[in-house]
């Protein structure tokens, strides 16, 4: 009469066990296998300088080739206490991992503004590149003893790779870069560049205006 419920204990042990591995075979299975273990978005935390998120505009994957054209771009939204943006790229492997000592093959410090894509051209390279970007708090003295950006607001990280590399399928992001290096110091709308890079609603809520100002640099 005592072989019941441990028969039962032992069954309810093995259902438990079955589910869990269901669960985590379906959330594997939903991860994206190739994305870049990065933030394509920045910010977001509490504070006046922290709390603007902005994005990398780049696909998904957090992976992306600038192709020909060098051109890269960071989108960021309102904001009643606006930041210099940093931006910093550096050689890197395809798992974008930097060495600690490598010196920077770009850092740019952006003036503060709000509502706008930041559109910058950046230098050629035949290597993949860790590309950083954050907000210049106060009282920051912009970098570790890496030299990477230390700020109170979590940086967005993506991997850069050269033009022709078979991990970046984003001829689409490219060119939609090319066409607004036409449109520098004017507007742009904010829902195609929401539809073609996947952004949702978390990151670009209500808040954000319709039309977003074109600064090129």
């Amino acid at each position: 009469m005592f072989r019941f419920p441990f028969v039962t204990a032992v069954i309810s042990s093995l259902l438990s066990a079955l589910l869990v591995s269901v669960f985590s075979s379906s959330v594997l299975e939903a991860a994206p296998r190739n994305a870049f273990p990065g933030r394509r978005v920045g910010g977001g935390t509490r504070g006046e300088c922290a709390a603007r998120p902005f994005v990398h505009l780049v696909p998904a994957s957090n992976v992306f080739s600038p192709g020909v054209a060098r051109l890269i771009a960071v989108l960021e939204g309102p904001s009643p206490d606006p930041q210099p943006l940093d931006v910093t790229l550096r050689s890197a492997s395809v798992k974008g991992i930097v060495e600690p000592d490598a010196a920077p093959l770009m850092h740019k410090q952006v003036p503060a503004a709000v509502n706008r894509l930041v559109l910058l051209s950046i230098p050629a390279a035949t290597e993949p590149m860790l590309w950083e970007s954050s907000y210049r708090c106060g009282g920051d003295d912009g970098g570790d003893e890496f030299g990477f950006i230390t700020t109170s607001a979590p940086p967005a990280r993506s991997l850069l790779l050269p033009d022709g590399s078979p991990e970046a399928q984003n001829r689409s992001q490219q060119s939609e870069l090319a066409a607004l290096k036409a449109a520098c110091s004017t507007t742009t709308p904010l829902g195609p560049l929401k539809a073609r890079f996947q952004l949702d609603d978390v990151v670009i809520d209500d808040s954000w205006p319709e039309q977003v100002t074109v600064q090129c640099f």
